[in-house]
């Protein structure tokens, strides 16, 4: 599987939201997905969620597993704290801004419908 795969999903939004939760449990409401970035910074700008009570408007950073975010050095590049949402297909660790506060996470592994991936690459 390849970071794009995960792009075109989430900009099409192909995945099961029933009951849809942050990593820690947080009710999420995709608004927006946002618009896909094509220079450097955050994958979708512009998105716009509801996390618990509040709406959020920022962008959302997609990665296989969320510690691509150190490998990336994400949690040092200033560009990203406008990160509102970290999509992953394995939650494999937290993720911080660069003044530490931390990054909702969305698990994308458990809610792709089994074949998606191989209708995908065809």
């Amino acid at each position: 599987m390849r970071e794009d795969f995960l792009h075109y999903v989430w900009q099409h939004q192909y995945f099961d939201k029933t009951d849809l939760r942050t990593t820690a449990g947080e009710e999420i409401q995709v608004l927006r997905p946002g618009q896909r970035n094509a220079d450097a910074g955050p994958d979708f700008l512009n998105a716009r969620l509801r996390l618990g009570d509040v709406e959020w408007n920022g962008a959302v950073e997609i990665h296989l597993r969320a510690s691509d975010w150190h490998r990336h050095n994400h949690q040092v590049d200033k560009k990203y704290d406008q990160v509102v949402l970290h999509v992953v297909h394995q939650a494999d660790a937290d993720v911080h801004r660069t003044n530490g506060s931390l990054i909702p996470a969305l698990a994308l592994a458990p809610r792709l419908a089994p074949d998606l991936l191989a209708r995908y690459e065809t």
